[in-house]
């Protein structure tokens, strides 16, 4: 999910179309993504298992297919930040679960990693509800002067 998650964050980082406000929370909440996924990664290698090749590969397909739907669209930015929007939640709850899951199992530590995880989700989450007013209103705006 992380990994998959990193190819839209680079784009959203490097889009010059953005706000800059927005290319540079994309930039912070990569470096972010990138230290979950590798505390994720630590987490599954002290249970014996790795990564899922195949479902990492698939995550960033579904990414980069995603990213390339909304490069044909007018309102690029304003769908990015709903599906980023979307994304930040969904990872909310996959923490959350997986946390309930490490501590049904009596893997404490594991939780503890979704405990330092879950806030930086929630963080993003919160910025990009109290920004996509004002990025879709920008659209709007510069639709109606064209």
């Amino acid at each position: 999910m992380e990994r998959g998650l990193e190819i839209t964050l680079q784009k959203q980082a490097q889009n010059e179309d953005l706000h800059g406000a927005l290319r540079q929370q994309s930039a912070t909440h990569l470096e972010e993504t990138r230290r979950h996924a590798e505390a994720v990664k630590a987490c599954l290698e002290s249970l014996g298992s790795d990564t899922s090749t195949i479902k990492t590969g698939m995550a960033k397909v579904m990414e980069t297919v995603k990213g390339l739907g909304t490069n044909f669209a007018s309102d690029e930015r304003v769908k990015d930040l709903l599906a980023a929007y979307a994304s930040e939640h969904f990872e909310i709850a996959c923490y959350k679960a997986l946390r309930a899951g490490a501590l049904a199992i009596g893997e404490p530590q594991i939780a503890a990693v979704c405990d330092t995880i879950i806030p930086d989700e929630e963080n993003m989450a919160e910025w990009l509800d109290e920004n996509l007013p004002t990025v879709v209103a920008s659209y709007l705006q510069e639709t109606a002067a064209a």
